[in-house]
């Protein structure tokens, strides 16, 4: 230890030296005024106790003496006999006055004074007692008188002798006390300066010695919170704990300092595998995600390479710049020994192959690694689920430092994502490639269908105009057989017209050139004028049918595509529904909505297929059970003319009860 260490000393040492001093002094100071305070307090209780006391009951006597001498001999003078009244008030008095004052006695010399007095008084009541029986006035009275003052007189010594006495007893322990207040006041006042001398001596040298260290130490600590990383106690000293604990606050200072420097450059190694593994994720073009995760592994570990190898033979490469083509023989070379050995996730490295990379490393490897010059490697298998999709494999050249656990891990978590971003980037491949393909068949589907459409269209109306021509009889009279068929015939070419129609429809709702004309049109005036064409059908099918439209129901719409909407719906809820069953249609205006509910109690839709209902050609599978006869475009074509009309169309069922359509068309105020 240092000779200032050793004058120094510790906190503790410097303490208790100035504390056991002042303890002293306290001590002392405190047993002197106790030891004052006591003797004091005795004084006053022999004072109160015994010296007054007593001083008050020998006045008492004496009064009571004096009282029955005065009566006596103004009784003996006067022969009045009042005066024996305050004579025998005395005479009662005195025995209990004489004990009292017997009773404060203490010492053997008031005893002796207090004997004595009571035997001048006894005496004197003996005399007293032989003058109250002579004759008042008489000169054996007179003679009695002269007698019994001098007996008086000698009590009346007596008695001075013990108040003197006692007066006395007074005044020395009162000069006692007062002597030692002044001898007490006169200690404690110089104990009192030399403990404020030494406590301020204390103070200074504390201040000097432990204060000042401490405050720079709090200092020191308060930029710490702060934040300021670098402060540091630039001279420790004081006494040892003081400078024991500004070295651990600098060691500790420093240490903070590394880890934040750590905690900072891993706070920006995870953003920035925050950040690419995203990118790795969103990316959907494998070879701009390889490219991505190459470029994004170097740049974020600082390594001069960087080679993803695939299953299959593929590979991608990554160099700084100026190092490009070094690593051409490592992304050629198989990475099956890694895939083969190595679980997904697991790390192979080394962090100096110079010496050496195991014999587990294939030769192609090793020279791979000697082209790119490289010190330090480590490769990442990664994968999706339990299939391996290839290996990542960083290197740095030189005397670089091995990359850290931390790095390395940051590293394995880009890797993960980039086995996800592969196997969604190949299957997202793999979907444009189906979704192309499902574009071209639909396209090819429609074409085939509007081609279809049209070239029916032309045969069929020379079909329909021919069938007018013989119905209107224009060749020749028909029979009855001959118009019977051509009933069927006009039956089915309406039929084939509208399924044409229909077709029409589909391919321009698909090409998106289906348009709507708009017009004021009255919504009841179309329900009525559709009631009207299906009531026939309703009544050859014994279907009650309701029809109620009620309110102001005008819509901006297309008359005919409304009037397709309304007759669609009627005309299925009829087909679907069985004899003897009922079908309603109610319109009514709900706030600036109109709402068309048409309802069945027919054979319903199963739960499982409700959601296909407005998909084109869509058949549910009861009705395909029992034959009832649809090609599945009605509900898709009405879906399609609801939603031009910004209006809305659901529908509720239940099988074998009955199933419920709601349309929902804005109206116009």
């Amino acid at each position: 230890m240092s000779s200032r260490a050793r004058r120094t000393g510790s906190v503790g040492q410097l303490l208790t030296r100035a504390f056991s001093v002042l303890f002293v002094l306290i001590v002392i100071a405190g047993a002197a005024g106790i030891t004052a305070t006591e003797v004091q307090v005795r004084s006053v209780r022999e004072l109160d106790d015994h010296v007054f006391p007593m001083r008050l009951a020998n006045a008492e006597l004496r009064a009571v003496m004096t009282d029955a001498q005065r009566a006596l001999r103004g009784y003996l003078l006067t022969a009045d006999t009042r005066f024996m009244e305050s004579y025998d008030a005395a005479v009662q008095d005195f025995p209990g006055l004489a004990d009292r004052l017997d009773d404060l006695v203490l010492t053997l010399s008031e005893s002796t004074a207090v004997v004595t007095q009571v035997d001048r008084a006894e005496a004197w009541w003996a005399l007293a007692d032989q003058q109250r029986l002579v004759p008042p006035r008489s000169d054996q009275a007179v003679e009695y008188a002269e007698q019994g003052k001098n007996l008086f007189d000698a009590y009346l010594v007596e008695n001075d002798a013990l108040d003197d006495t006692m007066a006395a007893r007074a005044e020395h322990l009162g000069r006692r006390a007062e002597r030692l207040r002044t001898t007490t006041e006169a200690s404690l006042t110089a104990l009192t300066v030399l403990a404020a001398l030494l406590a301020l001596t204390a103070g200074l040298y504390t201040r000097r010695k432990i204060t000042r260290p401490l405050d720079r130490l709090v200092r020191v600590l308060g930029e710490l919170t702060g934040g300021k990383l670098n402060a540091r106690v630039r001279r420790p000293d004081g006494p040892a704990e003081v400078r024991a604990v500004s070295e651990a606050v600098n060691v500790f200072a420093t240490e903070i300092e590394r880890n934040r420097r750590d905690e900072q450059e891993m706070a920006r190694l995870r953003q920035s595998a925050r950040e690419l593994g995203i990118t790795v994720r969103t990316h959907l073009n494998e070879d701009e995600l390889l490219a991505e995760a190459g470029s994004g592994l170097g740049r974020m570990l600082g390594a001069e390479h960087v080679v993803i190898r695939l299953t299959g033979g593929r590979s991608a490469r990554w160099c700084t710049r100026g190092a490009e083509g070094l690593c051409d023989r490592l992304a050629a070379a198989d990475a099956g020994w890694l895939l083969d050995t190595a679980v997904q996730g697991s790390v192979w490295s080394v962090e100096d192959v110079r010496g050496g990379a195991g014999p587990e490393v294939p030769e192609e490897e090793r020279r791979g690694f000697r082209d790119a010059h490289a010190s330090g490697v480590f490769s990442v298998v990664f994968g999706n689920g339990t299939e391996r999709l290839g290996v990542v494999t960083l290197l740095v050249a030189g005397d670089a430092p091995p990359w850290s656990l931390g790095e390395i891990r940051m590293a394995e978590s880009v890797v993960a994502d980039l086995g996800h971003g592969l196997t969604q980037a190949r299957i997202y491949q793999a979907e444009q490639e189906v979704v192309s393909r499902l574009q071209e068949i639909d396209d090819v589907k429609t074409d085939f269908m509007s081609t279809v459409s049209h070239e029916l269209r032309t045969p069929l109306t020379s079909i329909a105009g021919y069938l007018e021509m013989l119905v209107d009889e224009d060749p020749g009279p028909l029979n009855e057989a001959q118009t019977k068929m051509l009933a069927v015939i006009s039956r089915n070419t309406s039929r084939l017209r509208g399924l044409i129609e229909d077709l029409l429809i589909l391919s321009r709702i698909e090409a998106g050139t289906f348009r709507a004309g708009r017009d004021t049109v009255d919504l009841a005036w179309l329900i009525s004028g559709v009631q009207a064409v299906v009531t026939p059908a309703a009544d050859r099918a014994g279907i009650a049918l309701t029809v109620r439209a009620e309110g102001d129901l005008r819509l901006d719409a297309d008359s005919d595509q409304i009037d397709r909407v309304l007759s669609n719906l009627l005309s299925n809820a009829l087909k679907f529904t069985p004899t003897g069953g009922a079908v309603s249609l109610t319109a009514r205006r709900e706030d600036d909505q109109a709402v068309v509910e048409v309802s069945d109690t027919g054979m319903g839709i199963p739960a499982g297929e409700q959601d296909q209902l407005f998909n084109r050609f869509f058949r549910a599978s009861n009705a395909n059970h029992l034959a009832v006869p649809g090609t599945g475009m009605g509900l898709a074509i009405t879906h399609a003319i609801v939603r031009n009309h910004g209006g809305t169309i659901t529908a509720t069922s239940v099988e074998n009860t009955g199933t419920t359509f709601t349309v929902r068309l804005p109206v116009l105020s």
